[in-house]
């Protein structure tokens, strides 16, 4: 079989796993993570390096989605790695929509696919916008979007912030600490107090999975 032809009927696979979602506004929710291989961007702070290298991996997708099925899970996650480097990911979210899942996809917002235009709205787009890209997202992601988690490091200001003002204004903005350690979350929460003096509220969420020791 020709490479372009395993590319669509495969996906490069790290892991796929179970636990809660322990971040953003879906918190909480009991969840399929399926975590693709490879990343566009290098994060100082990247809690999945394992996932950073673009290595062939190739899965099947009818295999991957009959492992799907022996889960009880309704929501899915697609995270990575970054799920928008994989040409089979609207292949994916399709099937797995067809079959009834709700769908979540977490993502960097640097990149898109034509192809997703069709179910994008069907599914629950997470982006975290990073500093190594200088916080572009791109325009489709920004259209689509659910929400925006913001990693805050030394590097979020309040500009970077304001550069967002559409999903300020629509409430659903998370800011979530740097590796839960204390002094960004203090420094989050100065950044929620600021915009609450401004007429906005975001909400500041840390890892809660982490904090309850699973994956």
């Amino acid at each position: 079989m020709l490479r372009s032809e395993v590319r669509k009927t495969s996906i490069n696979l790290n892991e796929v796993y179970t636990s809660i979602q322990g971040e953003g506004l879906l918190l909480g929710t009991p969840s399929l993570f399926i975590r693709v291989q490879g990343c566009n961007l290098r994060c100082p702070w990247c809690d999945q390096p394992s996932a950073l290298s673009f290595r062939d991996s190739p899965v099947r997708l009818d295999d991957l989605l009959e492992l799907v099925e022996t889960y009880p899970h309704k929501h899915v996650v697609i995270t990575g790695g970054e799920p928008f480097t994989e040409e089979a990911l609207p292949e994916l979210v399709k099937e797995l929509i067809k079959r009834g899942k709700s769908l979540q996809i977490e993502t960097n917002g640097t990149l898109w696919q034509e192809a997703l235009e069709g179910t994008a709205h069907k599914v629950h787009i997470t982006c975290s916008p990073k500093a190594v890209a200088n916080w572009e997202v791109h325009p489709k992601i920004r259209e689509y979007a659910r929400e925006l988690k913001f990693v805050v490091d030394e590097s979020l200001s309040l500009e970077v912030l304001f550069s967002f003002k559409d999903f300020l204004q629509k409430g659903c903005v998370v800011l979530q600490p740097e590796g839960n350690k204390g002094h960004f979350l203090e420094r989050a929460l100065n950044l929620q107090n600021q915009l609450l003096s401004l007429g906005y509220q975001v909400r500041v969420i840390p890892q809660v999975h982490k904090l309850l020791g699973l994956k």
